[in-house]
């Protein structure tokens, strides 16, 4: 713990540590609760988008994602099937920064709405742990397209394989395959840091934290739906 004097006042800062919110969620956010000053913030959020960029860039080097493009490869020359490869890392790259984006500064915002007194660049922090977990919920997209052949909405984690026994509507399955046991993770943790630091009431942060996700997973199969990406 350090402090820093500003205009006469001593306010207290620690350094962010955003894998202890993680493992000790209690602990992190009520420290973070107790700081006038966010020591690293800048540096944090540029490394929660770094990551995000490598994560969505690794998953597109193993060809996840690329079905339509290649069953154009018989169409195209090989020198523009490279080109339209390389167009292809390119905009997962980009992909990558803006669902970093969308989680931390988007997802914040919504929070911060129902709060008395927390302030958004603690609820960015706060949605910078749950950003590692997608990350880490997308990496396992890997294995399982490689060795299982399953897409991402098959996850047996999520609640896509049951939807495919019970309807064929596209949507509904990317829809309900967007819930998953990270999920319930996710609504844990924002659940934890958005009570500490807000003090609102359960059923209002947990109304919010439902609408939130239900319209990032909605907006999330409505892409896929149109065969545009999964963004979300």
């Amino acid at each position: 713990m350090e402090f820093i004097q500003v205009g006469g006042q001593h306010f207290m800062h620690r350094e962010v540590r955003l894998f202890r919110g993680i493992t000790q969620p209690s602990t992190f956010f009520y420290q973070l609760k107790e700081m006038e000053v966010i020591k690293g913030y800048r540096k944090r959020v540029f490394f929660l988008f770094l990551l995000s960029i490598i994560a969505f860039g690794l998953i597109s080097s193993f060809g996840i994602g690329m079905d339509p493009l290649s069953k154009e490869m018989t169409k195209l020359s090989p020198a523009t099937y490279e080109l339209e490869k390389f167009l292809f890392f390119l905009g997962r790259l980009l992909a990558g920064l803006l669902y970093a984006a969308i989680v931390l500064f988007f997802s914040s915002l919504i929070f911060w709405t129902i709060s008395d007194e927390g302030e958004y660049r603690k609820l960015v922090i706060t949605q910078g742990i749950v950003l590692m977990i997608l990350l880490v919920e997308k990496l396992t997209y890997i294995p399982l397209s490689l060795f299982l052949s399953l897409d991402w909405y098959s996850s047996p984690l999520s609640l896509g394989v049951i939807t495919q026994y019970l309807t064929s509507k596209s949507y509904v399955i990317y829809l309900l395959g967007s819930f998953s046991l990270f999920k319930v993770w996710v609504f844990y943790i924002q659940y934890k840091g958005i009570k500490q630091l807000t003090n609102q009431k359960n059923w209002i942060i947990w109304l919010v934290i439902l609408l939130t996700n239900l319209f990032l997973w909605s907006l999330n199969a409505l892409l896929a739906f149109l065969n545009i990406s999964t963004l979300i």
